[in-house]
């Protein structure tokens, strides 16, 4: 593995968004620790990258994951945040039918962006990282845009809301350090949510964007949305 002091950790690290994004940093000389819940079902080259297993449901593990990678990696100055999760109620047009249990379990994947970053602002601060990129991404979708939303994505829409609330607020709190946030969104050429077969060829578009982000000198807007050409929408005339 290499020797940079560049350290990323995605977490919700699978074999789409998540390979792809580890792959672009990897080969930009950043080290790179893939988190999931079923680290053996990731595929990367365990010479290549640093595994942790991580249930982003659950505080505690957040935190002992993070521990766990900075000791083996050292601090971290990029975080991708990948993860999400989808529990349809029982009667799907019921939002009601959904369990308590179901609710909070969903609600708790993104109130783990929160626990992520708190503990990834140490490694912001390292003065290794004075020099380096600061920057916290979080995987984003539609769905906290719009109040309504279908009872089969509600706890998406939860996760994705609590999300955007916390972004949008650390975005001011941490202007003066240039620490950044940002909620990347995937979107169709209207803007819209992006069909299945869209998105099941943008693995390398996220790369790219994300990329992008780190790479920024300064905070953008932390809304950003992309369509699969990698372009902002919406488009500049």
């Amino acid at each position: 593995m290499s020797s940079s002091k560049l350290v990323a950790f995605i977490l919700g690290a699978g074999t789409h968004v998540g390979a792809a994004v580890a792959a672009n940093l990897r080969a930009k000389g950043y080290k790179v620790a893939l988190g999931s819940r079923n680290p053996a079902q990731v595929g990367a080259d365990s010479e290549d990258y640093f595994h942790v297993k991580v249930d982003v449901s659950k505080r505690e593990a957040i935190e002992a994951a993070f521990d766990t990678v900075v000791n083996k990696l050292g601090p971290v100055n990029v975080v991708v945040y990948n993860a999400a999760s989808l529990d349809i109620p029982p009667t799907p047009t019921e939002v009601l039918s959904l369990s308590a249990e179901k609710y909070y379990e969903s609600a708790a994947v993104g109130l783990g962006a929160f626990t992520a970053a708190q503990k990834a602002l140490s490694g912001f601060r390292a003065v290794v990282h004075r020099d380096h990129p600061k920057v916290f991404i979080a995987t984003g979708n539609g769905l906290p845009f719009n109040q309504f939303a279908p009872s089969q994505y509600f706890t998406l829409g939860i996760q994705k809301a609590l999300e955007t609330r916390f972004i949008a607020t650390a975005v001011k709190s941490y202007e003066a350090e240039n620490i950044q946030f940002y909620f990347a969104t995937l979107v169709s050429t209207e803007g819209g949510v992006p069909g299945p077969d869209i998105f099941a060829k943008s693995a390398l578009t996220h790369a790219q964007v994300y990329w992008e982000l780190i790479s920024n000198e300064k905070q953008a807007n932390w809304d950003h949305r992309f369509t699969i050409d990698g372009a902002t929408y919406p488009h500049s005339n």
